[in-house]
């Protein structure tokens, strides 16, 4: 037996004959096609094969021989994955051996030969088999990607699904379990139509430049939230030609929500939960597009606060500040903005508020400081009223304005505590 080679660089097609068949007809037949290693059996030993399977491309043997021992060839071969991985072909010499055959293409094997050996139906027979088997473990494999948390699917050259390892809950399917995804669009199967509809562009696109790309998006179904990550690349054929799409999805849910929280807490103030200046910044950089005019800008300063501080304590300071947000909470519309912008300064935004009705609040502020007390003293804020009515207005300089008013309304407070300590 000539030994086997698996970097020889033709295909390697092992026969296995018997004393009543020697194949040696179809070994003239294909060796001008492949690298045939021929085997006479008659001892009935299958131990080469496991040794020498990377190399083997196809077997072919005689029906007698497959079928010896009680099929017992079968059940040696479905103990290695990779030998059952390995396509058989039979050999049928004769009518009285076909029934013989029959029974093997029931127990595994993927074809039959017999004469005439015409050489390009053998040839044919030989290479679908190899492709068949090829397939065949393509669902073993989709079978074990189905045990990884990432859903992957596939599809053709119009966006229709092929195959997908998992069937996520945001799709609308009937609780079936004969039901496929094959064939069907994200419009057929997804409840979120506009997360549909992208998918689709997306997939357009893909199948138009050969390019991959990758996004989140946000489902929200069922009562869920999820974000999931796609990532998405174009399938090709030997020529280099777009077929079809593969594509990953990954549940990054967690990952982006506590992204979310680090923003959310990178723009809140500590002390108080009031936006800070950073978030001031970020808001006042898009304030043209952000928020509906007229705008009131109130800028407001905690007064007193240094004589707490040194009378009471910084603690009893910081509850101070903190009492001030709570007023600003209280008395202000919904959709309004605290923002801290220093120690016991704050920018108070009312989008949709002209500068008479953010004067009345200023009002009403000041009436609620009364009932407010800490360590035997209300809460004293000093403000400074401005508006932006038009989107061509500076924001700066609107701020400026209601800083300017708010000193002002801080010197007059001081003067009159001055006056009333006489």
């Amino acid at each position: 037996m000539e030994l086997l080679n698996a970097e020889n660089r033709k295909r390697t097609v092992l026969l296995i004959s018997d004393a009543d068949n020697d194949l040696n007809d179809l070994e003239l037949l294909l060796s001008p096609h492949y690298r045939v290693v021929h085997h006479d059996n008659s001892i009935r030993d299958y131990g080469f094969i496991k040794a020498e399977t990377g190399a083997i491309s196809v077997v072919i043997l005689t029906a007698a021989e497959a079928a010896a021992d009680d099929f017992a060839l079968f059940q040696w071969v479905n103990t290695d994955s990779q030998i059952a991985a390995v396509p058989m072909l039979i050999y049928c010499g004769s009518e009285q051996e076909r029934a013989l055959a029959v029974e093997c293409l029931r127990r595994g094997s993927v074809d039959i030969i017999e004469p005439p050996l015409w050489e390009d139906v053998i040839l044919h027979r030989i290479e679908n088999a190899i492709r068949l088997k090829d397939s065949a473990t393509f669902y073993e494999i989709e079978s074990m990607l189905r045990e990884l948390p990432s859903n992957i699917f596939l599809k053709d050259e119009k966006g229709r699904y092929v195959f997908a390892t998992h069937y996520w809950h945001h799709l609308e399917h009937p609780d079936d379990p004969d039901w496929t995804i094959r064939g069907k669009t994200d419009l057929d199967i997804r409840k979120d139509k506009e997360n549909a509809r992208k998918a689709m562009e997306a997939d357009q696109e893909i199948l138009r430049t050969g390019k991959g790309t990758s996004y989140i998006i946000e489902e929200k179904s069922d009562g869920v939230r999820e974000f999931l990550e796609l990532i998405k690349e174009p399938v090709r054929d030997a020529q280099g030609n777009v077929t079809g799409i593969i594509a990953l999805i990954n549940d990054v849910t967690e990952m982006v929500l506590l992204r979310m929280s680090l923003e959310e807490k990178a723009m809140k103030d500590e002390l108080t939960g009031a936006d800070n200046r950073h978030c001031f910044e970020k808001f006042t950089s898009g304030i043209k597009t952000s928020v509906h005019l007229p705008m009131a800008i109130i800028s407001a300063d905690c007064n007193d606060l240094k004589e707490i501080n040194d009378t009471f304590g910084h603690y009893v300071g910081d509850e101070y500040i903190r009492m001030s947000v709570l007023l600003f909470r209280t008395v202000l519309p919904e959709g309004s903005y605290v923002f801290r912008v220093g120690g016991d300064e704050f920018i108070l935004v009312l989008p949709e508020t002209d500068i008479k009705r953010a004067q009345a609040l200023v009002s009403e502020m000041e009436r609620e400081a009364e009932q407010l007390y800490l360590k035997g003293r209300t809460i004293s804020v000093s403000y400074g009223v401005s508006c932006m009515e038009h989107s061509d207005q500076d924001i700066r300089a609107c701020i400026e304005e209601a800083d300017a008013r708010m000193y002002a309304y801080k010197r007059r407070y001081k003067l009159q505590k001055k006056q009333a300590a006489k």
